[in-house]
């Protein structure tokens, strides 16, 4: 219910306007396509945390591959992205001594979470970040989208070198799911 109202506002503070005006609508009212039982739905701006957000590379740091980011994680590796979509679309200042327990490799996400009390499980939702404790160094990934069985995640360092990546998967295959408040 509560998207269908967002999304009418959204078209409706669009409706009529050419192509180009839509786009350049305040950005309290951005556009952006969502599939909803089958039908593209228009989704405001104002869904303000997670939501089912424009799956896309827009991380900022994908020039400083190789450099120290401001959540001090290497830019291009799978704990940046996954820090920076937690400050972006959850709004929270995460770094990497948030709660003042160092996060590290992405192996060590889910302890360090279970040490600042967040919940971690093997539920997944919007928001939620992935981990995978396998390897030398682990994988984390922001999860998009969850579509009963599958889920979206989008990262960075895992189908690609130092690159972003979306991919749908099983819900079953991260070892577990961080689930940041918001």
């Amino acid at each position: 219910m509560r998207l269908m109202i967002v999304a009418a506002v959204a078209v409706a503070a669009t409706a009529g306007l050419p192509p180009v005006a839509a786009s350049a609508a305040p950005s309290s009212v951005s556009r952006e396509s969502v599939q909803t039982a089958g039908t593209s739905v228009e989704q405001s701006a104002a869904c303000t945390k997670p939501c089912n957000r424009k799956i896309t590379d827009d991380y900022p740091y994908k020039k400083r591959i190789g450099k120290v980011d401001p959540y001090n994680f290497w830019a291009g590796q799978c704990t940046s992205f996954a820090a920076w979509r937690i400050n972006d679309r959850l709004k929270l200042k995460f770094h990497n001594n948030y709660k003042g327990v160092n996060w590290g490799d992405a192996k060590t996400w889910d302890d360090a979470a279970k040490k600042v009390r967040l919940k971690v499980d093997r539920t997944p939702k919007v928001g939620n970040i992935a981990v995978w404790n396998d390897g030398r160094f682990g994988h984390v990934a922001y999860v998009a989208r969850v579509d009963g069985s599958k889920i979206v995640v989008e990262e960075y360092n895992k189908s690609k070198r130092e690159a972003y990546s979306e991919r749908t998967i099983s819900r079953n295959d991260p070892d577990n799911y961080i689930h940041f408040p918001f």
